[in-house]
Formats: structure tokens, C-alpha cells, sequence
């Protein structure tokens, strides 16, 4: 026998309510996926602002990167964060250059299980500091308690040019000691530099991996 009258009406109503349901659903997690998505990207884009830099806020020069206002009172958000989150004092850009490198030329972020040769041509400044870091700022331990070298105490060649070696073992000549800390950063300071350095007219030290293991 048919079933008529009220009760048909009634799961009629029901399935238009589940189906509205349903739509009510999806269009709320649809919503969520959206915002959450933006969020993502939005906080993702912001990092990589803060990390990399952006033309408005860095200068390069080969694999070395300069903040711009570093170091001055009118700092933009990305640089101020940068310096917040790094806990970075750095020398005002009026006073000094400082540059600073995570990778190497060919784009690959250094580590301590890879050997690196630098080759610069003559720093055009008045003094000049070159050291390596941890990925958290640290100076890295180590035996030698030899962190940096400067204009005065690195053995540069007649023309002023010099090479660098970065390894965990002594290297003869002009060697840093990298231990076993992991990812680096490179540290090149310079003190009353040539308008040659601000213009990326002169060359900044070359990073070129030579092995790993």
C-alpha cells in the first residue's frame, strides 16, 4: 500500500534539510580551507620577506646580501623583524657595510659537512672583518679559537687579493674552522667602504664548494 499525505511531505522536508545541511557544511569548510590557505601564504611570503629580503629592503652583491637600513632608527617592519628575530646589533649602514652570506654561489646553503673556498679581489675599505657564524648567530667552538679574520691579519696576496678556506679540518694559510655545527653564515663587515662596494661595482669574496662528505 502507497504510503501518502503527510508522511511523504514530511521526509520530503527532511531530505531538503540535509541537503541544505550539507551545503551549509561544505560552503563553511570550503570557507575554512580558504582563510586557512591565506594565512598559510600570507605568513609563509612574510618569512621568506624576513629571511631573504625583497629589492626595497637588500642589496646583493654575488651570494652576499646587505640590509639596507640595518643598524639606523627608521627601520622598515621585514629589516626590524629580521633584527629582532636573529638578535642581530649590526653597525649602521652609514657607519659600516655589512654583508652577509647562507649560500654559496651556486645557491646551496652552507654547512659545516661541506669544504668551501672563497676568493676575493682587494676589499675596497678602510678595514675590513670576515667571520663565521652557526645558524643561530653563535661563533663556533673550537680548538684554534680562531672565528674571523680582518684586513690586518688575514695573509693576502701583493695585490691585496687573498683566498679563504671554510673546513672542519686545518687548511695551511687563511682557514676557518667550522666544526660540526651544522648550517653557516658568513659575516663580511667593512668600515668606511668605497662607493665601489655600495654600487656592486667591485666583486665581494666568491663561495665555491669543493667537497662533502
Amino acid at each position: 500500500m502507497a504510503v501518502t499525505g503527510p508522511t511523504v511531505s514530511l521526509g520530503y522536508q527532511l531530505v531538503r534539510a540535509r541537503r541544505a545541511l550539507l551545503a551549509w557544511l561544505a560552503f563553511w569548510a570550503n570557507a575554512l580551507l580558504f582563510a586557512a590557505a591565506v594565512l598559510v601564504l600570507g605568513i609563509g611570503s612574510a618569512f621568506w620577506l624576513i629571511e631573504r629580503g625583497s629589492q626595497l629592503t637588500t642589496q646583493r652583491n654575488g651570494p652576499w646580501v646587505m640590509w639596507i637600513r640595518a643598524g639606523q632608527r627608521d627601520l622598515d617592519p621585514y629589516t626590524r623583524a629580521r633584527q629582532s628575530r636573529h638578535g642581530h646589533l649590526p653597525l649602521s649602514a652609514q657607519i659600516a657595510a655589512t654583508w652577509e652570506a647562507r649560500y654559496d654561489n651556486d645557491g646551496r646553503r652552507l654547512h659545516s659537512s661541506c669544504e668551501y673556498l672563497l676568493e676575493s679581489e682587494p676589499i675596497d675599505a678602510g678595514w675590513f672583518s670576515l667571520a663565521v657564524y652557526d645558524d643561530t648567530g653563535l661563533l663556533i667552538p673550537n680548538s684554534a679559537e680562531r672565528h674571523a679574520f680582518t684586513s690586518q691579519t688575514i695573509a693576502s696576496n701583493p695585490d691585496g687579493s687573498f683566498f679563504l678556506v671554510l673546513a672542519r679540518d686545518a687548511r695551511p694559510g687563511n682557514w676557518l674552522p667550522v666544526g660540526g655545527a651544522g648550517r653557516l653564515s658568513l659575516m663580511l663587515t667593512m668600515v668606511e667602504p668605497k662607493p665601489s662596494v655600495a654600487e656592486s661595482a667591485q666583486q665581494l669574496p666568491s663561495i665555491r664548494r669543493i667537497g662533502c662528505r
